[in-house]
């Protein structure tokens, strides 16, 4: 895509994202969330990733998964529109057999299925649950081997994150084999899924300190404004910082899913994920400290940004699970 036409692309995003945010949690209602993922429907993103060459690059999808993260939007921006058509893109062709299969048929919209605990599924049948799943009708579990199955949703399954809908798999119910990736494939295919969640995590994160900043500088305690004083500073000049330290390694990340090798992808984006895991919940506590007892209250958005981050430092792999992968692949150098 060039340059001018990503540019139009961001901004559309960013109307949109400015005119169904939330202010609060009460404002997270169904017919809300309903009218909230149709308007992004209506904007036609899926498409960007669906054809091959794809239209938008992963450096541009990430971006937008950013901007996402940087607004308490209730729609499924990551399952329906990024990870899922790129799922069907590595398979083949979206309108091939393989995507009728998989529920992309006209009227019908596929997520992700994800295991129990969030992680990247390892076999199927088993425990999941369509993660990100709202206005989705179908979700598609990628096990370990590179099998990819359709899975039918089940009723709405608990989720700390309040801003993701996340729904039931039955188990039981009879799923169907779309196809299956090959070694590269299911390589690529985790690399990008490590890094469209750690971009919505970043962008989270910058929102939230950059919010905090601003409180900083208006909130007055003992006739001066908190930001003069220097230990809040240093708090939030060390978020800063982390919120830096993750951008710089989920774009290197993207860049190299777009330019290098899918191994040497894989492994960018696990860095980044673990990266994030890290200094994005780090940098979002310290802007809840910078905020004070304000961000402890329901009525504020404060919460919704920290169990986002919180949820998203556990979701596909946790820095536990990333980092002996990670001392392995450099012991064998």
């Amino acid at each position: 895509m060039e340059p001018e036409e990503f540019q139009l692309v961001r901004d559309l995003f960013r109307t949109f994202a400015a005119r169904h945010a939330i202010g609060s949690a009460d404002e997270a209602k169904p017919a809300a969330r309903a009218a909230a993922q149709q308007a992004l429907s209506e904007l036609g993103l899926a498409e960007l990733r669906r054809s091959s060459p794809p239209a938008a690059t992963v450096q541009e999808c990430a971006l937008l998964a950013e901007e996402h993260g940087s607004r308490p939007l209730t729609t499924s921006m990551l399952g329906t529109v990024l990870l899922a058509p790129e799922l069907l893109r590595l398979l083949g062709d979206p309108r091939s057999d393989a995507g009728t299969a998989a529920g992309t048929t006209a009227g019908t919209t596929p997520t992700i299925a994800l295991a129990r605990d969030l992680r990247f599924p390892r076999t199927y049948p088993a425990e999941l649950v369509a993660w990100d799943s709202e206005g989705a009708s179908t979700a598609l579990c990628v096990t370990a081997e590179g099998g990819v199955y359709a899975a039918e949703l089940g009723p709405p399954a608990p989720t700390t994150d309040l801003l993701r809908a996340v729904r039931s798999v039955d188990p039981g119910a009879p799923g169907r084999l779309v196809g299956t990736l090959d070694a590269d494939g299911l390589r690529r295919w985790q690399a990008y899924a490590l890094v469209v969640v750690a971009a919505e995590l970043v962008g989270a994160a910058r929102s939230f300190v950059g919010a905090s900043v601003e409180y900083a500088r208006e909130r007055r305690q003992y006739g001066h404004a908190i930001g003069s004083f220097q230990a809040v500073q240093h708090l939030l000049a060390d978020a800063t910082v982390l919120v830096e330290a993750c951008t710089s390694a989920v774009r290197y990340a993207a860049w190299c899913l777009d330019n290098e090798p899918p191994h040497r992808a894989l492994t960018a984006a696990r860095v980044a994920k673990a990266e994030v895991n890290s200094s994005a919940v780090e940098a979002v506590y310290a802007g809840m400290q910078a905020f004070g007892g304000i961000a402890q209250t329901w009525e504020h958005i404060a919460h919704l940004y920290l169990r986002r981050v919180r949820v998203g430092a556990l979701l596909l792999a946790t820095t536990g699970d990333l980092l002996p992968v990670l001392a392995a692949g450099e012991a064998t150098r």
